[in-house]
């Protein structure tokens, strides 16, 4: 009889001989990243295009339009003489805000707007984390999230009154999360090697052009708030999670599911479209061992009726560990604060620049993703936690800089603003804050990298839908956090200073995953009947 030979191979192992950087993977960087340019074109519409209150202006006794403060504008506002509409539109203010007239009494309402953009973020986050485990992949959640949000875009110009568009503004952040939650995760379990590190630069690369692009297409073609939501956002969503079919399942994600069958289907797939053959007679380790495990488990199995079925898991799985609740809490607050101090930094620029929104939206659009571009090459070449000391050190010393800076000497008189020491305080302040946007950017590329390869297969959705959610809940309160520093003189960066300093000592905790293999299971779990369980 003659001997047959059978190459047992990990997932990892299956992945690269498939081809990793071949036809399919650049098939998928090519869809995955039109989605990511609609959802960054989207996002930075409803964060600062729509909602902005630049300048506004009032109407002399001559009918003349003149710049004002928004008291003035108030006053206006309330008489029975005056055209509010034209002092309105004659006003910079967010196309939203103009459209259903959000000004003065009426401006809590977009507090209500955003508020239910943000909650529906922390929402989305943590039930698709949950149906990732309930539908045992990512693939569909992908297509029904970024199918629903293009909906949901698209009846937002049916949407009467604010109230209504609060609705419809906590949905397409539910779904939105939703998306980029499933997909990331997706993109990087589907890849191998070098491109895996690379994930997470390459979409949020694609993000952050599509924040760049979004204000200058609106601009340039003066699209309404209606025709963006239908024509940019609504339309596009919808045509490309049509895309999402001609991609596969995380094979990871099956594995851990016990669906072997399956997975290797989606692994001949992949080589069949990259032009690489697997071997002949091939299985995954985890089979063999279950084959051999189900054959010492046979006697008893049929002695007592038991049945094998994949573990299952949910949220609190992932305190319920030692290895992977340490890590939980340590990357909340990392994460957390990079994401917050980003924030932060654009809110302290768009403060202190002297240029118009327009090239300040620019400017800072610009720099978040030049930040995202450089992530790729220290992703591929440095250790995670050395780079996250840098970036939580360097922003650190940012911040006690643009805390301390005399700022206060800087003159607001007209004439003054032309001396050399005024144009030179100037510069230097926003050179600290647009290198500290610059680092910040950057570390939020890199510590999605890092979240993605510290936490295993089978707790990955819910470890990283738990950073999103707790950032967007705080995004809630992070908004009125700097108008309230303002509006009293305070420097948001003061605090800051030392949230970063604490973020590196949660470092220490951490373990270092650069060059080391993805860990599939939970660590407690690996010897733990393969992590099966057995039911009457």
């Amino acid at each position: 009889m003659p001997i047959r030979y059978v190459d047992v191979l990990t997932v990892e192992q299956a992945l690269i001989k498939a081809g990793n950087g071949h036809k399919f993977q650049i098939r998928a960087i090519v869809i995955m990243s039109l989605q990511y340019m609609v959802a960054g074109m989207f996002h930075i519409a409803i964060t600062e295009l729509y909602f902005h209150q630049t300048q506004y202006k009032c109407i002399d006794q001559q009918y003349n339009i003149y710049q004002c403060n928004e008291v003035e504008f108030c006053k206006q506002y309330y008489r029975d003489d005056i055209d509010k509409e034209k002092i309105t539109f004659a006003s910079q203010l967010g196309d939203i805000i103009q459209f259903f007239q959000l000004v003065c009494d009426d401006k809590i309402i977009i507090l209500i707007l955003i508020t239910s953009y943000y909650l529906g973020g922390c929402i989305g986050s943590l039930y698709y984390g949950e149906q990732m485990e309930i539908r045992q992949g990512r693939q569909s959640i992908m297509i029904e999230t970024l199918a629903l949000l293009g909906f949901t875009c698209c009846l937002t110009i049916l949407i009467p009154n604010a109230y209504l568009l609060s609705v419809a503004l906590f949905f397409a952040n539910f779904f939105l999360r939703g998306f980029l939650n499933s997909s990331m995760i997706l993109f990087f379990e589907i890849s191998s090697e070098n491109l895996q590190k690379l994930s997470p630069s390459i979409l949020l690369t694609a993000y952050g052009i599509g924040t760049i692009i979004s204000p200058v297409i609106i601009d340039s073609f003066q699209l309404n708030w209606q025709q963006s939501m239908l024509i940019l956002f609504g339309g596009p969503a919808v045509m490309f999670s049509v895309l999402i079919k001609f991609m596969q399942e995380s094979p990871r994600m099956l594995v851990i599911k016990k669906k072997y069958h399956q997975a290797k289907i989606v692994l001949q797939i992949i080589s069949q479209c990259n032009g690489r053959e697997m071997p002949k007679d091939w299985m995954l380790e985890d089979e063999v061992r279950v084959k051999e495990l189900k054959d010492k488990m046979q006697e008893i199995t049929q002695q007592f009726g038991v049945k094998e079925v994949a573990k299952g898991y949910n949220f609190s799985s992932i305190f319920r560990y030692n290895s992977t609740r340490v890590r939980m809490f340590c990357l909340l607050y990392l994460y957390s604060i990079i994401i917050i101090g980003q924030f932060q930094t654009s809110k302290e620029i768009d403060a202190f620049s002297r240029l118009d929104r327009q090239k300040t939206e620019l400017l800072l659009s610009t720099v978040a993703t030049v930040g995202y571009l450089i992530s790729g090459y220290a992703s591929l070449n440095y250790n995670r936690k050395d780079v996250l000391k840098i970036v939580l050190g360097v922003s650190a010393m940012f911040n006690f800089l643009y805390a301390v800076f005399p700022i206060f000497q800087l003159s607001t008189n007209a004439i003054a603003l032309m001396s050399f020491y005024d144009r030179l305080m100037h510069t230097i302040i926003m050179m600290i804050l647009i290198m500290s946007r610059l680092i910040l950017s950057f570390g939020c590329a890199f510590i999605n990298i890092y979240a993605l390869e510290v936490f295993p297969t089978s707790l990955r959705h819910y470890g990283f839908s738990g950073m999103v959610f707790l950032t967007e809940f705080l995004f809630i309160f992070q908004e009125t956090y700097v108008v309230f520093c303002h509006t009293f003189g305070l420097n948001t960066s003061i605090g800051m200073f030392f949230l970063l300093l604490f973020g590196i000592l949660t470092l220490n905790k951490l373990r270092e995953t650069y060059d080391q293999p993805l860990k599939e299971n939970v660590e407690e779990l690996n010897d733990e009947l393969l992590n099966n369980v057995y039911v009457l």
